[in-house]
């Protein structure tokens, strides 16, 4: 029973440690990055940039090139920001989530449905919604 568990142990840790170069974190501008994705949802951006004050350096999930060869490096959603609430009492730190729906096509342009991921060379994000924590 010992050597099954063991095994079964090895064989979650190499799952795990084969799935983790996929997807890391990488950094990416509020301006630049996000803020044109809220263009197509004007009453969120209206919201978002009248109460929250946004850093504008934040995070991003950053395909891999070994998930994706021709988009390894790319960000994508949900990506972090640290923001500030103002509040009539003064400003509460916050953090600013937006989450995306992502939609991948290979090189002829169609989208990828069947999970073939390596064959992407190129993304489409469009937002979703977002979520104000306290502060991480």
């Amino acid at each position: 029973m010992r050597q099954r568990c063991r095994t079964v142990l090895v064989a979650v840790g190499v799952l795990f440690s084969a799935v983790m170069p996929a997807w890391a974190d990488g950094s990416v501008s509020f301006q630049s990055d996000v803020l044109p994705m809220l263009k197509a949802r004007p009453e969120f951006e209206r919201f978002l940039l009248g109460t929250l004050k946004v850093n504008d350096a934040g995070s991003g999930t950053r395909i891999s090139d070994l998930a994706m060869p021709h988009l390894g490096g790319t960000r994508m959603g949900p990506y972090e920001f640290q923001a500030s609430w103002r509040d009539a009492g003064g400003d509460v730190p916050v953090t600013l989530v937006i989450d995306t729906d992502v939609k991948f096509f290979d090189k002829a342009g169609r989208e990828i449905r069947d999970g073939r991921l390596k064959q992407a060379t190129r993304l489409r994000e469009t937002f979703s919604g977002m979520q104000i924590e306290p502060r991480r």
